[in-house]
């Protein structure tokens, strides 16, 4: 009881000791992270395990495509990658007797490497089979379906983090002359219909000339467990007397 006494008075206090106003502005509720998964290949969509709304963990497999073709390329590149690194040995035993030339090494030695950069281009594709999460959160919306055909950059899957929520809002330039970053304001949610605290945490680095406004970011002093991304309110801060004429 006494820790919240005292914060109602530390809150009440500049009003009371000078008068305050209160000042207004929108607020927008969005993800810190968000992503659009889409496919870096050709291929076919073989397991697709999450739906919109689904939460996901940090690395699970989101989607899965149809990778039969590619492992075999694969295979076949690395009996390609034998073979030339048996030619390759032959050569340089063949020049220590006089039987190969320099020319002949050199161009079994560039087969090798080719035939290791095949290698590695071919693991490439086939570890794009198998898209993963690139964090915790949850599924926006699913664009594609199992059994689906998906070219590169086909969209898949919207996710986005629902651990993490900032705020954006658009106020009048003029509010740079008090306004600061680690300010602390209330913002009721219109959804919720309650109140929470929130804190300053950057400013915009520029003021849009045509509505002499700014962005401004925000961030919860405290986590909220029933916000979403998209969700919108009213930020209320206390403005002392002293700068009234800064609205």
């Amino acid at each position: 009881m006494r820790t919240i006494i005292v914060f109602i008075v530390c809150m009440l206090l500049p009003a009371l000791l000078y008068g305050a106003e209160h000042l207004k502005a929108r607020a927008l509720l969005v993800p810190a992270r968000e992503a659009v998964i889409s496919s870096r290949i050709d291929g076919c969509i073989v397991s697709l395990p999450v739906e919109a709304g689904d939460c996901f963990k940090k690395g699970q497999l989101l989607v899965e495509l149809d990778c039969r073709i590619l492992n075999a390329e694969l295979q076949k590149a690395k009996m390609d990658l034998e073979a030339a690194v048996e030619i390759h040995g032959a050569k340089l035993r063949l020049k220590k007797f006089g039987s190969a030339s320099e020319l002949e090494v050199a161009v079994s030695s560039a087969k090798k490497k080719r035939a290791q950069a095949e290698v590695l281009l071919k693991e490439a594709k086939v570890n794009m089979c198998c898209i993963q999460s690139p964090f915790r959160g949850r599924v926006v919306k699913r664009m594609a379906n199992p059994y689906e055909n998906v070219t590169p950059e086909d969209p898949i899957l919207e996710i986005l983090d629902d651990r993490q929520l900032k705020l954006h809002l658009l106020v009048p330039s003029n509010w740079l002359q008090w306004l600061r970053k680690d300010c602390r304001f209330a913002l009721r949610i219109d959804e919720t219909g309650k109140e929470y605290q929130a804190v300053v945490t950057g400013m915009g680095a520029r003021v849009n000339p045509v509505n002499q406004t700014l962005e401004v970011e925000a961030a919860f002093v405290k986590d909220h467990g029933e916000l979403l991304a998209g969700m919108s309110g009213t930020a209320v801060f206390v403005l002392p007397v002293s700068k009234q004429g800064a609205r």
